[in-house]
């Protein structure tokens, strides 16, 4: 446990817990409220994190647009670079991208993969030119799109880690294209990911079972499981226990997604320890 890189823990829930509207985007809070990105950033490094995930999770999706930030791509990711930077120096900085949302759950149809590298393309490029140390594509629920972000992460020459987001089935995890985690984590670490793993799913035993069928992984395999919905989050140390044990079992990297908080990681940097 002791070797596990700890990552951030869960940006945009924290954000509405400091009262995000309903509706809005976390991005929108990089221009018009950047202390209060800044503050969870700063709590996150606080609590033991080693890598920060910028607000930037939108950035290629086409609902920035539909918010009024879509000529505002460029400066939205020097200015969510900066804030991480700015706020816990010396922490590696991952610019970061979340799914189109046009593919998966209530999407609209899968464009081509060429298509969708140029949705990433130049929001990766943009994440690039504003300092990020790292790029990061998360969040993903089919496999194609998550390839094609990472393809475009890497065309910048910076380094870049995927995660997909599988769900329980009678099958074992996978992701809402059918695909098997498994098989979708060894095709991104296979196309080049520095790591690849899995996040905002809910740890326990799938989650230790995948890491210990990825224990020999080329790269780091990666957890970031959400900590739960608001009014039914895990405790901490619960959270903590659960995570650990995936990290017992081959996990390298481990942070939090949705829900999880300064305690949470503080907890698992306890766990790892102990």
């Amino acid at each position: 446990m002791a070797e596990a890189l700890l990552l951030d823990g869960g940006l945009g829930t924290a954000l509405i817990a400091a009262g995000l509207p309903a509706g809005a985007l976390p991005e929108e809070w990089v221009r018009d409220r950047p202390e209060q990105v800044r503050a969870v950033h700063r709590a996150h490094a606080a609590a033991g994190a080693r890598v920060l995930l910028t607000c930037t999770f939108n950035l290629a999706a086409p609902r920035l647009g539909d918010c009024g930030l879509g000529d505002q791509v460029a400066s939205l990711a020097a200015a969510a670079v900066g804030l991480a930077r700015t706020a816990a120096p010396g922490v590696r900085v991952a610019g970061t991208l979340g799914p189109s949302a046009l593919v998966g759950p209530g999407g609209r149809g899968r464009p081509s993969a060429a298509t969708m590298r140029d949705w990433y393309a130049s929001a990766f490029r943009s994440l690039a030119a504003g300092g990020a140390d790292l790029l990061w594509t998360e969040s993903h629920w089919d496999l194609p799109e998550a390839r094609a972000a990472l393809a475009a992460a890497l065309a910048t020459g910076l380094p870049a880690v995927a995660s997909v987001t599988p769900a329980s089935t009678e099958g074992g995890l996978a992701l809402a294209d059918g695909t098997p985690a498994e098989e979708a984590v060894r095709a991104l670490a296979a196309d080049g990911a520095l790591a690849a793993g899995v996040n905002c799913l809910l740890p326990g035993a799938d989650l230790a079972g995948l890491a210990a069928a990825l224990s020999d992984l080329p790269v780091p395999f990666l957890v970031k499981p959400s900590a739960g919905l608001p009014g039914a989050l895990l405790d901490p140390r619960q959270f903590a226990r659960w995570v650990a044990g995936a990290v017992r079992a081959g996990a390298r990297w481990a942070g939090g997604c949705c829900g999880t908080g300064p305690e949470h990681l503080a907890a698992l940097a306890q766990e790892a320890r102990g």
